[in-house]
């Protein structure tokens, strides 16, 4: 049983601190090799139990699922273990949903998904069958089939590395030996401080999610924020379960990421708001299978929680998302 652990706590003070050209470097640069050194734990238990078939990941949304996910493939098959990686986000089956109180489409449910191909696919995989998954384009918010060039085939000696939410799920994972699984919960746990806490975990992925919906799934600031309240209700009732599951939790907070995701939302946030307060800002795109027609659940609350946000964010400093390392994992949410 997992617990959280490693929690990272950092001052705006130590932030400026480490802003001078050698530092910053060095700064960045160990942050990353923490992060690394938990994932390569990992790959090294793995290695070293070769009765393991596949590695289930679990985490909150903005935790660094799918970056993780390469990272621990990438590793194995560094380690002469041959790895193929499995998104349960593309089976998305999105008819049937269900709504909050204000309207919000359950979208982080486990019945969102197709769990009986799922758990179905994954069986196939690690017998040795050949598995074409299907693909879910965030961007058109639908399910197509995939082709040949997705096709997962593994090697007796192989390792599946499944991800996504409910990837510690009874429902996905639970008919499979826990003699050949590994599981892993991860999640950004961490604090940044000025006199009072300005961002925790929860902050964190938020910010990390509004830089990544607006510039991968077609979702101003305000949509995000405004959809953030069924990822929350969601979470009380998956999160502490999923955890007590997994057999590792992975903090993936970096250190620097505030200089960096900070004034990226920000900026996000300012625009949305701008558009708002001009009259032109587009409907909440998480509404549009919403039950009610709206094109908000409640636009004033996502604009009251905009602003307490850009208070907090404004204290933080700024670096050049340049300095962002290629492999990092904050380019899963930062990159254009």
């Amino acid at each position: 049983m997992a617990e959280l652990q490693g929690l990272l706590d950092i001052t705006i003070e130590e932030l400026e601190e480490n802003l001078g050209t050698r530092k910053l470097n060095e700064f960045i640069s160990s942050s990353e090799q923490l992060f690394l050194s938990r994932i390569n734990s990992i790959v090294e238990d793995v290695i070293n139990d070769r009765s393991k078939k596949v590695v289930f990941i679990s985490g909150p949304t903005s935790s660094g699922k799918t970056t993780s996910t390469m990272r621990l493939s990438q590793g194995f098959k560094k380690n002469g273990k041959p790895a193929a990686f499995l998104s349960l986000d593309d089976y998305y089956k999105m008819t049937d949903l269900t709504f909050d109180s204000e309207g919000r489409p359950d979208f982080e449910t486990i019945d969102a998904l197709d769990v009986d191909r799922i758990a179905e696919d994954i069986n196939s995989i690690i017998s040795g069958k050949k598995v074409i998954p299907p693909v879910f384009d965030f961007t058109v918010r639908r399910t197509m089939e995939g082709d040949e060039s997705r096709a997962i085939e593994l090697p007796e000696d192989g390792v599946l590395v499944v991800e996504g939410l409910h990837g510690l799920s009874d429902r996905v994972s639970g008919d499979i030996s826990p003699d050949i699984c590994t599981k892993v919960f991860i999640v950004p746990f961490g604090n940044v401080f000025h006199d009072t806490k300005l961002m925790d975990k929860r902050e964190i992925r938020l910010l990390r999610r509004i830089v990544r919906d607006n510039r991968h799934r077609a979702a101003h600031a305000l949509s995000t924020i405004d959809y953030w309240p069924m990822i929350e209700n969601s979470e009380k009732i998956y999160f502490k379960q999923y955890l007590a599951k997994a057999t590792y939790h992975v903090n993936s907070f970096l250190a620097y990421e505030p200089l960096v995701i900070a004034p990226m939302a920000l900026q996000d946030i300012r625009k949305a708001l701008d558009d708002a307060k001009d009259g032109v800002i587009a409907p909440n795109v998480f509404m549009e299978r919403s039950n009610t027609g709206k094109p908000f659940a409640d636009l004033d609350r996502a604009i009251e929680e905009a602003g307490k946000l850009i208070k907090h964010l404004e204290e933080i400093p700024v670096i050049d998302p340049s300095r962002v390392p290629d492999a990092s994992i904050l380019n899963e949410f930062i990159s254009s």
